[in-house]
Formats: structure tokens, C-alpha cells, sequence
């Protein structure tokens, strides 16, 4: 709580249960995927989410925060509390995904530096179909996204080229990263 013009503002609270962080830190995958939300009615803000994986490929959770917006000085702030609760260090043998959230991609690079950031192709797929629709540009989208090899993706990406070539060219506004 801070104070504005005399009235008390609420700015953020984070909040990891210490079975979330023992489930993450005794058996996850070293990977954390990271996004917002928004939060509308009488209490507007945000809420930011960090989930995991386990061996079984469920989603657990591991914290969450609420803000009062989304930028890049509160996504610091989140991965800060993370990085010191889970003891990331620098985020060596970590993985983060993540979209494009403002100010989440510099947050990271500073918080985390030696995490390898990806982007969730899920979200890529929801912005890039705004402009490219249709059942086989999006077969060929998550054929393209579940891509082993460079090869195999450039493949993938020319089929998508040969059904529409500025969807290809769209696709690629997105970094690759193999």
C-alpha cells in the first residue's frame, strides 16, 4: 500500500504457497510459463501467473501476483520474488514461456539472463490467425510450431508459403528460435 493524494493505493501482493514451491522445486521440469490477465469490476488490475510442468505433463501452479498494471517495472518485480524464492540464480537450465507481454521480454533478459526464453506457439497462433484464417493455414501452423529440426520447419514453413505466401512471410515476423 502507498499513499496518493491521502488515500491508500494498492499496488501489488505476491503471493507462492510453500507446497506450490516444494512441488516446483522437488519434481517439475525446469520450465516456467509465465502470463497476465486482466482483472475487471469493482478491483481492476492485473494478475500475473507463473505455472510449471510435472513429469506427467500436468500444469501446477507455483505463484501469482496481483497488480495494478502490466509493465515492465511489475514483471521485474514478479520474476525478482521467483527468481529469489525458487532460487533461479541466474536462470541457467531454466526455460520461460511466455507471449509478448509489455515489459516481459526485457524483465526476463534482466531478471533471468541465462533462461532460455520461448514464446508459447499458442499465443503466436492467436495473433497471427487474426489476419490469417482458414483450417489448413492452422493444420499447417502447428505442423509448422511441432517442427524437431530447422530443415524439417523450412519444410513446413514452404507449405505454408504454397497455400498463401504472405502468411509464410507473416509467420515469420515471429523469431525462430531451434
Amino acid at each position: 500500500m502507498s499513499s496518493e493524494d491521502g488515500k491508500r493505493i494498492f499496488r501489488r501482493a505476491f503471493i507462492m504457497m510453500d507446497a506450490c514451491k516444494r512441488n516446483w522445486m522437488g519434481g517439475c521440469r525446469p520450465i516456467i510459463c509465465l502470463d497476465g490477465c486482466h482483472l475487471k469490476g469493482v478491483c481492476p488490475g492485473m494478475l500475473l501467473t507463473a505455472v510449471g510442468k510435472d513429469a506427467t505433463d500436468q500444469i501446477v501452479p507455483i505463484a501469482w501476483a496481483i497488480i495494478g498494471k502490466e509493465n515492465k517495472v511489475n514483471w521485474r518485480w514478479f520474476l525478482c520474488w521467483l527468481k529469489q524464492e525458487l532460487e533461479l540464480d541466474d536462470g541457467a537450465r531454466l526455460t520461460v514461456m511466455s507471449d509478448m507481454q509489455k515489459g516481459l521480454l526485457d524483465a526476463v533478459n534482466n531478471t533471468l539472463p541465462n533462461a532460455e526464453h520461448r514464446w508459447c506457439a499458442r499465443h503466436i497462433y492467436a495473433n497471427w490467425s487474426k489476419k490469417w484464417r482458414g483450417d489448413e493455414l492452422k493444420k499447417r501452423f502447428w505442423i509448422c510450431a511441432w517442427s524437431t529440426f530447422e530443415e524439417e520447419f523450412k519444410a513446413n514453413l514452404s507449405r505454408i508459403g504454397e497455400i498463401h505466401k504472405q502468411a509464410a512471410e507473416g509467420l515469420l515476423k515471429y523469431p525462430v528460435h531451434m
